[in-house]
């Protein structure tokens, strides 16, 4: 078997990694599963002979050519020459489970483009490098915790299933690798007025990680006056550090800078 560097493939070779996978997938013969990067097809076939439908995208034109050939004795298996990045996932009619060893180069991405596609989602499982793992899970005061982390726990539930060493796939890569769960929310797990400022604020205060919260908020040409009443109302200590803040306090900074506004605009219109 072949790869492409620059896809960032790495096949899983160990079986018993992937009987785990399909294990922790839970899938019934009446489901539709997405598989994104099936490489050499290892989970791909397993998969089939579960669930009801299996839609495997693959970038690589040789790969696709290969997995075309290697499947063509399954009838219930679509094989897609795409990028997943750009895949119309609202095009499948039913609800559907993901089950992907995903290429390390669009981890991050792709997670982020499934979390937006969650009402169709009903759970999602993944295995990709064990740093992207650690970060989507991570919890507030620890090196992993930052805007991804709560990127995806504010609309998923994650957790951590599964350790797999390197040396499970082929080519070897320089990283382990972790296998995940994502399962959607219904609703967000806290209440935000104003989801786009929610996410500015997150991201302002992890754009320089050594930064304080007051020196990072600053990017987003908050006054010092106005940075005070926020510090004031919410009862945060403007010298933490973002990594230390837990989703429940950037919600409420977030919701104090909007009723702030709107305060200081009705007071205005008097």
């Amino acid at each position: 078997m072949y790869w492409k560097k620059r896809f960032g493939q790495h096949f899983l070779i160990d079986e018993s990694i992937v009987m785990e996978i399909l294990k922790f997938a839970n899938l019934s013969e009446n489901e539709t599963v997405v598989e994104i990067g099936p490489g050499n097809g290892i989970l791909t076939s397993k998969l089939a002979d579960i669930a009801k439908r299996v839609i495997a995208i693959e970038i690589d034109k040789r790969l696709f050519r290969f997995l075309k050939e290697r499947l063509s004795s399954y009838n219930n298996i679509s094989i897609i020459n795409g990028d997943a990045l750009y895949y119309t996932y609202g095009e499948i009619p039913e609800r559907f489970k993901v089950v992907s060893n995903l290429p390390y180069n669009i981890a991050t991405p792709m997670i982020i483009k499934l979390i937006e596609q969650r009402e169709r989602i009903i759970d999602m499982i993944f295995m990709f490098q064990r740093e992207v793992a650690d970060r989507i899970v991570a919890k507030p005061g620890t090196k992993d915790y930052g805007a991804l982390s709560i990127t995806v726990q504010y609309r998923a539930d994650a957790y951590k299933l599964l350790n797999v060493s390197r040396g499970s796939f082929k080519p070897v890569p320089k990283v382990d690798s972790s296998v995940i769960r994502i399962t959607p929310r219904k609703d967000p797990l806290i209440e935000v007025i104003d989801e786009e400022l929610f996410f500015s604020i997150i991201k302002a205060a992890f754009s320089h990680r050594r930064k304080t919260i007051r020196n990072n908020f600053k990017t987003m040409n908050l006054s010092d006056e106005f940075l005070e009443k926020i510090f004031n109302e919410t009862g945060i200590k403007p010298s933490r550090r973002g990594e230390t803040l837990s989703m429940l306090e950037f919600a409420d900074i977030s919701n104090t800078i909007t009723n702030l506004k709107e305060r200081s605009i009705n007071h205005s219109d008097r």
